[in-house]
C-alpha cells in the first residue's frame, strides 16, 4: 500500500469497554486505601500499589487517552494523600499512556499477562516519580532505598493483580471490543 493511499485512509474506533465514571469512583476508593490500610500490611517496607493496578488494567482495556484521563486523577489523589508535589501525577498518568499504547500489542485477557504488565507499570511508575523528586531537589540517596522497595512493590503488585485477574476472570464475563471501521 502507497504512503499516498494511507494517509488519505480515516478509521473511526468504537470502543465498548469499561465506562470511565465508576472507575474513577472506585480508583479513588483504592487510593484511599492505599494510603490508609495498606500501609498496614507492609512487607519488606513495600505495598502492593492498588491504584497502579486499576490504572494498567483500565488502560490495557480503553486505550492510551482514556488511561492517562484516569492517570491524572488517580495520580493527584495519591499526591494529596501521600503529601508530594506532583510525582505520582506525572508518572501514573505516563504510565496510563504507556500501558494504553502497548495494549494494541499485548494480549490483556487472561491473568498472568497482564499481572505482569502491572508489575512492570510499578516499576516505570517508580523511575518517573523519583526522576520527577530529583528534577524538585530530593538527595539521590533516597533513590538508591526506593529502588529496593520498588522492586518488592513490583512483585506484590503482580501478586495482587494476578490473584485479583484470576478471580475476575471467573466470576465476570464483560470484555472490551474495539471495533474499527474505515471509510476514505
Amino acid at each position: 500500500m502507497s504512503s499516498f493511499y494511507r494517509r488519505k485512509y480515516r478509521s473511526i474506533e468504537i470502543t465498548v469497554g469499561p465506562a470511565y465514571w465508576p472507575v474513577l469512583g472506585w480508583t479513588s476508593l483504592l487510593a484511599l486505601a492505599q494510603t490508609v490500610l495498606v500501609p498496614l500490611i507492609a512487607f519488606r517496607g513495600a505495598v502492593p500499589s492498588l491504584v497502579t493496578i486499576a490504572v494498567v488494567l483500565y488502560a490495557a482495556r480503553a486505550g492510551a487517552r482514556r488511561g492517562a484521563m484516569l492517570g491524572i486523577p488517580a495520580g493527584l489523589l495519591l499526591d494529596i494523600f501521600g503529601g508530594t508535589a506532583g510525582g505520582w501525577t506525572i508518572a501514573t498518568a505516563v504510565v496510563g499512556l504507556l500501558v494504553g499504547g502497548v495494549s494494541r500489542r499485548v494480549f490483556a485477557d487472561g491473568a498472568f499477562v497482564p499481572a505482569v504488565l502491572c508489575g512492570l507499570a510499578v516499576l516505570v511508575r517508580d523511575a518517573i516519580f523519583w526522576a520527577v523528586m530529583r528534577a524538585e531537589g530530593f538527595p539521590p540517596g533516597f533513590a538508591t532505598a526506593h529502588a529496593h522497595t520498588a522492586l518488592w512493590r513490583a512483585l506484590l503488585t503482580a501478586l495482587v493483580a494476578f490473584a485479583w485477574l484470576a478471580v475476575r476472570g471467573r466470576t465476570v464475563t464483560d470484555k472490551t471490543t474495539i471495533e474499527r471501521y474505515g471509510y476514505t
